[in-house]
């Protein structure tokens, strides 16, 4: 089982749209008082202090994030991302996901051939 903070916790669910009133409706039953224990990681402060390293000890919620993650996965997998390897997604015919990603990929190109076509001998006789 792997360890949860609350700050990645609370990232993923964010990224989901959950709140922590969503958040203990989901848990009811699963853990104590789930309202203020949600508030708390949401916030990732704890009376004042900061809790974002905090890991999170129930199963439960620990799970929940596991499957979270798996959606996430899923998803960016079907996703086409863009060609100059920035991680974006492109849609239709596009390989790149903007002018500048264009520009990076075409300028890679370039010093790469530029480098691959200059040959440096091992060997230098000064005599010559």
């Amino acid at each position: 089982m792997m360890e949860v903070t609350f700050k990645d916790f609370a990232a993923i669910a964010k990224k989901r749209g959950h709140s922590p009133e969503s958040l203990a409706e989901l848990f009811r039953g699963k853990i104590e008082e789930p309202r203020e224990f949600f508030e708390r990681v949401m916030a990732c402060r704890w009376k004042g202090e900061d809790r974002s390293g905090v890991v999170i000890p129930y199963r439960s919620a620990i799970e929940f994030c596991q499957a979270e993650l798996h959606y996430f996965a899923d998803s960016n997998t079907k996703q086409r991302r863009c060609g100059c390897g920035c991680g974006l997604p492109v849609f239709n015919r596009q390989n790149w996901a903007s002018p500048g990603c264009r520009q990076r990929e075409a300028r890679r190109k370039v010093t790469d051939r530029h480098f691959a076509s200059v040959e440096v001998p091992e060997i230098i006789d000064a005599r010559v």
